[in-house]
This record gives C-alpha cells, sequence and structure tokens, in this order.
C-alpha cells in the first residue's frame, strides 16, 4: 500500500534465534538417536553371545548324555568289568526278593508320627543277598 516504505528482506532476532534453537534441538535428537542405537546393538551382541552360550551348554548335555549311555551299556560295562578282572559277579535272579514298599505314615490330628530309621528315610535298600554264599 505505502509504495515508499522499504521493504526489509531480512530475518529478525526471533526468527534467528528460533532457527538457532531448531538446530539445537535437532543436533541432540541425532546425537540421542545414535546413543540409543549404539544401546541396542550392545544389547543384541550380548544377546548373541548368551544365545551362542546356551547352545555350547546344550551340545555339551547332550554329549555327555551319550557318553553316559555308552557307560552304562550292560554289555560295554560287563566286558570292561572282565577286563579290570573285577571280582564282581552276577546274581542270580532267584536270590533277589521282593518286598513291596510300606505307606508313607500320615499324620491325623493330634497322633505323632511314627520315626522311621535314618537308613530307611535316606532311601537306602537293606541287603537281600548274601554275596559270600554266592
Amino acid at each position: 500500500m505505502n509504495r515508499r516504505r522499504a521493504v526489509r528482506e531480512n530475518f529478525g532476532a526471533g526468527a534467528v534465534i528460533l532457527l538457532i534453537l531448531t538446530a539445537l534441538v535437532i543436533a541432540g535428537a541425532g546425537v540421542f538417536h545414535a546413543f540409543t542405537k549404539n544401546q541396542q546393538i550392545k544389547v543384541a551382541r550380548a544377546l548373541q553371545r548368551i544365545e551362542n552360550r546356551v547352545s555350547q551348554h546344550r551340545l555339551d548335555i547332550t554329549n555327555l548324555e551319550v557318553r553316559l549311555e555308552e557307560q552304562l551299556n550292560p554289555i560295554l560295562l560287563n566286558d570292561r568289568l572282565i577286563q579290570m578282572s573285577s571280582d564282581l559277579r552276577s546274581i542270580p535272579l532267584e536270590a533277589v526278593k521282593s518286598i513291596p514298599r510300606e505307606p508313607a505314615p500320615t499324620a491325623t490330628r493330634g497322633a505323632p508320627v511314627q520315626q522311621q530309621s535314618s537308613a530307611r528315610r535316606l532311601g537306602a535298600t537293606p541287603s537281600l543277598v548274601d554275596l559270600d554264599s554266592l
């Protein structure tokens, strides 16, 4: 409207301050993004190491189970005992007696529970066969 009035085409102080603040916020967001991405990578690497350890332990367990099965094989066990000149002998089936398990004592109100022997509590099986007589 007023043609004689000079038009200023530069930015004001408020616009410059706003641009600087915007640049700082964007730079801070970039640094924060890089930091969080680096943390994600560290966590992913730690998880991968743990998964590798777990798979290695599973493989070790499988190998140990196979070795245990080999050692508990009755035929191979018998052969090893013969090679070692062991004085262990096989027990005939007629010499083994089957004993039924006693039911566990139940406690009723006010009634004392019978005490078991320490060998019975520990799961020890009494010897039923005199090995010297075989």
